[in-house]
């Protein structure tokens, strides 16, 4: 490949257009030290920014170098003596320079070097004069020098030099690059390149994006010793273990970033979501495929909904089907007390994020990064939550590496309205109350998680030990849905009375003497009070029934199992007729219909793929959900007819002080 091309030509172009632009000074984060050793003296940029001479200083004459003469060796006496070049390693006096140099500075910070940065700009500009340019041909020396400043991690430049200085982040490799150690390692080990098809070499590529020639050498250096790749077989799993690996150990001290596990159980009532994720699996698998057939990677999406709805699992859920690494991006950690700091630390975070890909980047309630980034927003930040929210919107709208965002937000009332719109996000999701099926399936699926996990620990106990654990966590038969759905509709119905809607509107007319439009509320003055779950109601009280069983006293003989059948059903009936419990559906019915009316505003889809209420249902210009009494669905439990018309009744009921917030 052209070599202006290359990550290499490419700093070298980016150093070179500073000098162009008469810029004193070139700042490049990096902790790759090969790459300005290559900058300096590599075949392909030696002499390219100041020609590598050597000053004699009892003739005044310079002497040309050549990339790889580092001193002078005396065949009389066998001393070697360095040539003190041109290429000053390690500055601390500026007024060294005799002739057109390259100034390097390896540092962790700013603080020990900014009096010389300041010096050399000072002397380039005029300012001050160097001590040592007694040669009037030489007074132009420092204006054909440049003085590089290298630090490991990026830190902000200090606002009295800034105006001087140009950053040069190193680019990450290019795909043909990394194709090429990858095929120079496997020649170099005598083995076949055809042993990696097509579809493994696209991974392998794509998750070796971010990181440096050094370290993808060393990566093949121990899949070829581990014999993940050999000369007749590969093992595709453990080479991207080996990856994944090592990109967990790049997070270890990464502002803001986080490695989490995906989850290994289903999401139970996510249907729509999980399905959108998975026939988006390919373009993952193989981006040389989907890059061929011009199809975009995807960006990623919003989900948003009532508190303890399955947003979180789903984020978790989403990199286990994509089969990809999750990252968390904690926008808090992020914030710093120093002007700049905050936007520096997003730019920093999201550029790592990308050096991660592919991932899934997971932003748990995001509401609480931008709430206050609208332009009316009154935030007393500074503008900082504006500034880092443009970041993330630019970054978001221009990022083409396979780091799908999968943003979570619990009150979308509090983002700002530019976050909706198109090329944001790829699809806007909304999970709401449950539905009587669903809660069977989310119980259902709490065991069987509980259950894989009590067996991968009996699995790895000695055998002794193991012969005095019960078989089983909780009955199998706990495992089945229709079992809880027997429950639900039982326990958490008994307020059928007040789940009746009447038309508040009845007895009123308008000018002309026409009864107005219905507006159906609840048949009562009080709010009805069944027992309405979300994901995290039905967490919580499996939880609070094993406590009340654990409590009870116990056999001497070792169970079958630790929670049987006949157990939990009746905890859960105790707990769920308790005054004691009450989910969110029970104290939380105004949230709820402020959240319907903020999705439906901002047209979220269903996650489930369908939802007790119906957008169409919900009439723009009058504020009201439209409830045909004659046509009323005839629903297939007491749950469900509940919860629909608790629900339809809150948002009647609520939605004039909703809209006068």
């Amino acid at each position: 490949m052209e070599f202006n091309k290359t990550q290499l030509g490419r700093v070298l172009e980016q150093v070179k257009q500073a000098i162009l632009a008469q810029t004193p000074v070139v700042y490049i984060p990096t902790d790759q030290i090969e790459i300005i050793h290559k900058l300096l003296y590599g075949n392909d940029c030696i002499d390219s920014l100041v020609p590598r001479v050597s000053y004699d200083t009892t003739t005044y004459s310079i002497k040309k170098l050549k990339f790889d003469e580092i001193g002078d060796y005396s065949s009389s006496n066998g001393s070697f003596t360095s040539i003190t070049d041109n290429y000053q390693i390690g500055v601390s006096n500026p007024d060294s320079i005799r002739i057109p140099s390259i100034l390097v500075s390896y540092v962790t910070d700013w603080t020990n070097i900014i009096s010389s940065v300041r010096d050399f700009i000072a002397i380039y500009n005029g300012i001050k004069k160097s001590k040592n340019q007694t040669n009037p041909s030489l007074t132009d020396a420092v204006k054909r020098s440049i003085y590089i400043v290298v630090t490991p991690k990026e830190e902000i430049i200090p606002a009295s030099v800034a105006p001087y200085i140009k950053t040069v982040r190193i680019p990450a490799l290019c795909d043909e690059e990394i194709e090429e150690i990858i095929s120079n390692k496997l020649k170099e080990n005598d083995i076949s390149h055809e042993i990696i098809n097509s579809q493994l070499l696209s991974q392998m590529i794509v998750s070796f994006r971010g990181f440096s020639t050094n370290k993808i050498t060393q990566m093949m250096n121990l899949m070829i010793a581990q014999q993940s790749i050999d000369f007749d077989d590969v093992d595709s799993s453990s080479i991207i273990s080996i990856i994944r690996t090592e990109k967990k150990q790049m997070l270890d001290n990464n502002q803001g970033l986080k490695w989490e596990n995906p989850s290994i159980s289903d999401v139970a009532g996510l249907d729509a979501i999980s399905l959108w994720l998975k026939n988006r699996k390919s373009i993952f698998e193989d981006p040389n495929l989907a890059r061929s057939q011009h199809m975009d990677i995807p960006k990623g999406v919003l989900i948003s909904g009532i508190p303890g709805s399955g947003k979180s699992l789903m984020a978790k859920t989403a990199a286990n089907i994509l089969n990809m690494p999750l990252i968390s991006l904690d926008m808090g950690a992020l914030l710093g007390s120093l002007m700049g700091e905050s936007e520096h630390n997003m730019i920093n975070a999201l550029t790592m994020a990308e050096q991660m890909s592919p991932c899934v980047l997971w932003i748990d309630e995001i509401e609480k990064a931008f709430s206050g980034s609208s332009q009316n927003s009154s935030s007393n930040d500074g503008g900082v939550g504006r500034r880092m929210f443009g970041k993330f919107l630019t970054w978001m709208q221009e990022k083409s590496a396979a780091c799908f965002v999968f943003a979570t937000s619990n009150d979308i009332t509090s983002l700002p309205p530019e976050l909706f719109r198109s090329e944001r996000f790829d699809c806007k999701f909304f999970t709401f109350m449950p539905t009587a099926t669903e809660c069977a399936e989310i119980f259902a699926a709490n065991i069987k998680a509980q259950n894989k996990a009590y067996q991968k620990d009996l699995a790895n106990i000695p055998a002794r030990l193991k012969a005095l654990q019960a078989k089983q966590l909780f009955d199998h038969a706990l495992e089945s849905p229709s079992f809880w759905l027997k429950i639900i509709n039982e326990c958490c119905t008994h307020d059928l009375s007040s789940c009746t809607l009447k038309n508040v509107n009845e007895e009123l007319t308008d000018e002309k003497g026409n009864n107005k439009q219905p507006i159906y509320s609840w048949s009562t003055t009080s709010r009805p009070k069944n027992k309405l779950m979300t994901g995290a109601d039905i967490s919580a009280l499996i939880k609070e029934a094993k406590f009340r069983i654990q409590s009870q006293p116990m056999t001497s003989n070792i169970p079958s199992t630790i929670y049987n059948q006949i157990q939990m059903n009746n905890a859960v009936r105790e707990i769920m007729k308790s005054n004691n419990f009450k989910p969110y559906g029970e104290t939380n019915l105004k949230d709820i219909a402020k959240c319907f009316l903020k999705l439906h505003e901002n047209e979220f889809e269903p996650a489930s793929g369908q939802c007790i209420l119906d957008f169409d249902c919900y009439d723009n210009d009058k504020h009201i959900y439209i409830h045909d009494s004659s046509i009323a669905k005839e629903w297939s439990n007491n749950y469900d007819r509940v919860l629909y018309y608790t629900l339809v009744g809150a948002i009647n009921h609520y939605s004039k002080e909703i809209r006068n917030l």
